[in-house]
């Protein structure tokens, strides 16, 4: 026969059950170690005195050492009952400062953001997001994490991060993603070069370049290799590195052409970056996992970073993307 007193709830564990035991006990013990004795302790604590002393009965029983003593009429503290109320008043202060910071957390003006963006958005497109931000909620804490977009998107679903700043991929399953800009793919060359008074240049007229470029396997090279794989051109590769700006220092200094998207305040000095045709851009995005909830202080910095991140213009959806080729 099925126990009435079972409404089907599984049963508390022992552990806590022990500790919801202790709490108001070891509550009565800080009230003891304020007050001075047991009487004053269960007025504190709201609790009649016969309760408080079973109570503090119990405690010494269950630490396993006498916790009070005689001392006259009253009931005072032995050392190790001092000590032990230390401990928990100690304890008491760590809950309450982490009940603070949950409140904060829900604060949508200060709270904690953490914000992964592309290492090529570093050198301005992500600061300038964080230094208006910081400016507008300062009370706000940033966090930053730079890494390679596949990286970004795994920490999204994980909730290591809360919003990135990346390339948007109609492929990247689960994310809400907000266009914020994009970025002409170009070709990097020394400013006296046959090819820099161009307009544009198709790939097909580079057949007999050296290039300079990123290492294989990471994403913007991918994305740079299906530009060539389009146009039926086989680069040939006297360096590859793993910083852009090292390609583009390569490229101006006339070590190779560079095939990268144009960058942000202009060429290098010495340099000339002639768009690719047929145009092709990057697409850079606002994006967020929609397998989680974001805390009040990262949605209202996305919102935040989508309405004003985009160089004063208004911020397009994400999908379907501009009829423009994109990489």
């Amino acid at each position: 026969m099925r126990d009435p007193t079972n409404s089907g709830t599984s049963a508390q564990p022992p552990s806590a059950s022990i500790a919801s035991d202790l709490i108001p006990k070891l509550v009565l013990l800080v009230a003891m170690s304020e007050r001075g004795h047991l009487s004053a302790a269960a007025e504190a604590a709201g609790v009649p005195q016969p309760t408080a002393t079973r109570w503090i009965v119990a405690l010494s029983r269950t630490v396993g050492v006498p916790l009070t003593r005689r001392a006259g009429q009253r009931i005072e503290l032995t050392q190790a009952g001092r000590r032990l109320a230390d401990s928990v008043r100690t304890a008491h202060s760590v809950l309450a400062i982490g009940v603070a910071r949950a409140h904060e957390a829900a604060d949508p003006g200060q709270g904690q953001v953490v914000f992964g963006f592309l290492r090529t958005l570093g050198v301005s497109r992500a600061p300038q997001i964080l230094s208006g931000y910081r400016a507008a909620h300062p009370r706000v804490r940033l966090s930053l994490v730079q890494a390679a977009h596949e990286d970004l998107v795994a920490a999204l679903h994980e909730g290591t991060i809360d919003v990135a700043l990346s390339v948007v991929r109609a492929t990247d399953a689960d994310v809400l993603a907000v266009e914020m800009f994009k970025e002409p793919y170009v070709l990097v060359m020394p400013a006296e070069h046959r090819l820099a008074k161009h307009e544009f240049v198709r790939l097909p007229e580079c057949r007999d370049e050296s290039f300079v470029g990123l290492s294989p396997g990471i994403a913007m090279r991918r994305s740079v290799d299906d530009l060539f794989l389009s146009a039926r051109v086989r680069p040939r590769y006297v360096f590859e590195t793993e910083e852009v700006e090292t390609v583009r220092g390569l490229a101006t200094a006339g070590v190779g052409l560079a095939a990268l998207p144009a960058r942000h305040g202009g060429p290098l000095a010495g340099s000339v970056e002639v768009p690719i045709a047929p145009r092709t851009y990057r697409h850079i995005g606002l994006l967020a996992s929609t397998r989680r909830t974001l805390e009040p202080a990262a949605e209202r910095f996305r919102q935040w970073a989508a309405q004003h991140a985009g160089n004063g213009r208004s911020p397009a959806p994400a999908w379907p993307v501009s009829p423009d080729r994109t990489r």
